[in-house]
């Protein structure tokens, strides 16, 4: 589930020794350059100064992190690894190297490096954030939430971390877990149209339980209601309304019913409701936002 999840990367890291005039200014240029997204050039600096300093942790970590922009991860994770040899504890070296194993889709590694990461800083929600990724590329769902949790802990705005959890909770069958954990983030566009997708599988799920009843008289009481927003002999003018229902946040589907004449009906509804009670207060609402006036019909049926 990587769809639209990225990895935040710790780009940069600040000298830990003061360094000679030349050897600043190769660093400063290398940290330019690859801000400015110039990865071979900011390569050929950061190699200068490993040239002159043979020592220098920094200079291998952020050459690193070049060499993963540039897709060349065999050679991030030698420098990241000449990096942890010369100074262990440098900042955000396992992170980092538990990016670059991701995408060499060695995920155990990766999840190794993450944990180094977070025994070195707790409070990193980076690490658990990417190593939710690893496990649910594993098909760790359960691990992969318990580590998206630990994140917005930390940082409960992260928007991303929010919409994945939310993601993972819908695979596990966990919806209402799931639209709540969306509506924490329902001011993103991102996580409106994913509540809303869910709303409307589930309504699908219900709908196909339904019509898997044994055949025989269906009264109003086994059917329930929708809302009906229109009915049309055009398929195209259902499709317009239904999109319209879609676009302000309704689920919405079209039921196709052919009249005495033989001729086909779209129906354009919204919603299940088991009473009719808590159908007059959905649709005070739908007619409110649409400017319509919907009808309260019995499920499935004319």
């Amino acid at each position: 589930m990587k769809k639209f999840i990225l990895f935040i990367l710790l780009f940069l890291s600040f000298y830990t020794i003061l360094f000679a005039e030349t050897e600043k200014e190769l660093f400063d240029n290398g940290v330019l350059q690859l801000k400015q997204g110039h990865y071979q050039q900011a390569a050929d600096e950061f190699s200068k100064l490993i040239q002159l300093a043979p020592d220098n942790a920094d200079a291998y970590k952020n050459r690193g992190v070049v060499r993963m922009n540039q897709k060349k991860y065999d050679l991030a994770i030698k420098d990241f690894q000449t990096a942890k040899k010369i100074f262990p504890k440098l900042h955000g070296l396992y992170s980092n190297l538990g990016v670059a194993w991701f995408y060499k889709r060695d995920y155990n590694k990766a999840i190794k490096n993450y944990n180094a990461a977070i025994k070195t800083d707790p409070q990193n929600h980076v690490a658990y954030f990417n190593r939710a990724l690893c496990f649910a590329e594993l098909n760790k769902n359960k691990e992969a939430i318990d580590d998206l949790s630990k994140t917005l802990a930390l940082t409960p705005d992260f928007y991303l971390a929010i919409c994945y959890k939310a993601d993972l909770l819908t695979q596990l069958g966990e919806t209402d877990k799931a639209i709540e954990t969306y509506k924490s983030a329902i001011q993103y566009t991102h996580a409106t149209k994913k509540l809303n997708q869910l709303k409307q599988k589930i309504n699908e799920l219900e709908n196909r339980k339904l019509y898997k009843k044994k055949p025989g008289p269906a009264t109003v009481a086994e059917k329930g209601y929708a809302l009906q927003a229109g009915a049309y002999l055009n398929s195209k003018n259902a499709d317009i309304m239904k999109k319209k229902l879609s676009d302000y946040g309704f689920e919405s589907r079209i039921l196709v019913l052919v009249d005495k004449k033989q001729r086909p009906w779209y129906l354009v509804r919204s919603g299940i409701y088991l009473d009719k009670t808590k159908a007059r207060k959905s649709k005070l609402s739908l007619d409110k936002e649409l400017g319509i006036k919907s009808v309260i019909r019995p499920f499935g049926i004319w």
